[in-house]
């Protein structure tokens, strides 16, 4: 591949518990569930299928197993990022929705609008937003040319990608949310490239929440 293309695969973590009970992660360190590790294994063969040079992850430890089946199926083993981890919901963590709407009913009505807001204790969208896109913009700078996998979040990865395609906290409200272990392509021209090209943003969106069939 020339190196005006750089090809990511971004692939959210497999699911958990917390997942299935409707509570917020943020940090918290939840590892999969037996079905979250069913799908990581369900989707590494088709990740593999793809060719990556790479694979960076989340250190979080849903994150980390999802890509370590990954890597075992494309022979790679992951490069943890930091950058890659997900909002920080700080006193959130481990509540469900309808707890929010006892404790802090403005702030899930300002969430549930698209408007962006401190979470007690930690992240906004958008300070998640600007360093998620960073952090892909740093990765496209060092492996330029080639087919990156970024196994994440998703808040962050939606919000993120929202943000390199030139949108705001409230826009990424729009995309939907990512399926566990859903697999989104992103493409990042070269600079020259999109200047050649009159593009808006070096960013192209070719495929979003893509899944393995009957999960």
């Amino acid at each position: 591949m020339s190196d005006a293309l750089t090809r990511f695969i971004l692939v959210r973590h497999g699911r958990t518990e917390y997942n299935a009970q409707n509570r917020l992660q943020g940090r918290m360190d939840i590892p999969l569930a037996e079905r979250g590790v069913r799908q990581a294994e369900a989707v590494a063969p088709v990740i593999a299928g793809m060719d990556p040079d790479i694979i960076v992850c989340s250190p979080l430890t849903r994150a980390r197993q999802t890509a370590r089946r990954i890597g075992r199926a494309c022979g790679i083993d992951p490069v943890p990022d930091d950058r890659l981890m997900e909002i920080d919901v700080g006193r959130w963590g481990g509540l469900r929705v309808a707890d929010l709407r006892r404790e802090a009913p403005n702030l899930v009505a300002a969430r549930e609008v698209g408007k962006d807001f401190r979470r007690p204790g930690g992240e906004t969208g958008s300070e998640v937003m600007d360093r998620i896109a960073g952090a892909m913009e740093g990765i496209a700078a060092h492996h330029p040319g080639q087919t990156v996998v970024v196994v994440s979040h998703g808040f962050a990865l939606r919000t993120g990608i929202c943000r390199l395609l030139g949108g705001d906290y409230s826009a990424s409200r729009g995309l939907g949310g990512l399926s566990n272990c859903s697999w989104t392509l992103l493409d990042r021209f070269s600079n020259e490239e999109s200047r050649a090209r009159g593009l808006a943003t070096p960013w192209r969106l070719r495929a979003y929440n893509c899944q393995v069939a009957g999960d």
